[in-house]
């Protein structure tokens, strides 16, 4: 019984290794869409609209925050 479960938990091992296929993740692209300032509405509105992506505001240590859109690059 024992070399029969072993046998049959081989099988599907070997079997789940085969079925598995690649998976290819999104590629996921930036754009700088404001680098002047950013408020986050207007910034994730624009990019929605444009890009069908995610609008983040990014930076200001030094200047002013940047609207960058981040979007499947696929997508467009």
């Amino acid at each position: 019984m024992a070399k029969f479960l072993n046998s049959l938990i081989c099988f599907f091992l070997i079997l789940s290794v085969l079925a598995i296929t690649e998976v290819k993740a999104q590629q996921r692209c930036t754009v700088t869409l404001d680098p002047k300032g950013c408020v986050l509405a207007d910034c994730q509105k624009q990019c929605a609209e444009q890009y069908k992506g995610n609008g983040l505001c990014t930076g200001g240590v030094t200047g002013p925050y940047n609207c960058v859109c981040v979007y499947n690059c696929n997508s467009n």
